[in-house]
């Protein structure tokens, strides 16, 4: 015979197979947004999220969402928070992210709140905890990247380009100039980013067209 007594949701949808359903993502799985989205509303169809605040944490984000669903083995409404950093592909604290990647983990937080609540693929986000452990902020030569200023990524990139045998030895004691300046601001910073690979370019197309002329 059939229990027909109204279960909590962890009850109902802990067991679950999302197996099928499970996407990688470099070296971890996931579990779409859509798909827990879906399963949580099949359990309440009145089930709702919110995005309750997006946080300044220095450089980065921390996104806070609320879920809110019917109990049905109490008979009432709960709300689960949670909170996800806005991370980059290598699962590191991103440095100024812009709105798609804010989105993005607008959706994952979702399907974490989604997956706490109701034990729905909670194995997929088991070691959480332990992975950040491990976690090392991104910096700039030691030191934590300030807002408005020059980011990991545009360090990482002029360092390399300061490296280009196409610059003149001038050239590249200005960049790495550049480099060492704790005041250097992102927008400046860009510009001679796109200055040098314009600059970089130009002279590999001079050198190629010499090239041809010496064969």
């Amino acid at each position: 015979m059939m229990d027909d007594k109204p279960r909590h949701p962890f009850e109902t949808l802990r067991n679950d197979d999302y197996a099928h359903s499970v996407e990688k993502k470099g070296k971890f799985d996931y579990l779409s947004w859509a798909i827990c989205w879906d399963k949580m509303k099949e359990y309440d169809p009145s089930a709702r999220y919110e995005l309750v605040d997006i946080i300044e944490t220095g450089q980065s984000k921390l996104v806070h969402v609320r879920l809110t669903y019917w109990d049905q083995s109490q008979e009432e409404h709960c709300t689960h928070d949670e909170y996800l950093a806005v991370r980059n592909y290598r699962n590191q604290s991103e440095s100024n992210p812009d709105a798609a990647q804010v989105e993005n983990t607008f959706r994952r937080a979702i399907a974490k709140a989604v997956s706490m609540a109701t034990g729905f693929g909670l194995e997929l986000w088991i070691n959480e905890d332990i992975r950040d452990l491990d976690y090392v902020p991104e910096s700039i030569k030691g030191k934590t990247p300030v807002k408005g200023g020059m980011t990991v990524d545009q360090s990482v990139k002029l360092d390399r380009l300061s490296r280009n045998k196409l610059l003149k030895e001038n050239e590249q004691a200005k960049v790495n100039a550049l480099l060492k300046d704790a005041d250097a601001s992102e927008e400046v910073t860009a510009d001679r980013i796109t200055q040098l690979e314009t600059l970089i370019s130009k002279r590999r197309k001079e050198l190629n067209t010499l090239t041809g002329e010496n064969d």
